[in-house]
């Protein structure tokens, strides 16, 4: 059986993966974890920032329809 695994890999992960099957000895491992450490450390402050607000609040935000408007408009 084939293995499909690489198909999911984006074309980052691929050259990573292809870098790190080079490496020949511990030290090369070594620098090339410290390489992808460092990416990684770049892409944590990618976080989803937290909104507290109702969806009542949401909605008059930005100019949405309530669930309640839709309910009241089709008799539900």
């Amino acid at each position: 059986m084939e293995d499909k695994s690489f198909e999911l890999f984006t074309e980052e992960e691929l050259k990573l993966h292809e870098e790190f099957t080079r490496c020949q000895n511990w030290e090369e491992v070594q620098a090339f974890l410290k390489k992808v450490e460092k990416l990684n450390e770049s892409s944590e402050n990618n976080d989803i920032p937290y909104y507290d607000m109702t969806t009542e609040e949401f909605c008059k935000k930005y100019g949405l329809v309530t669930h309640e408007e839709i309910f009241a408009k089709y008799g539900l």
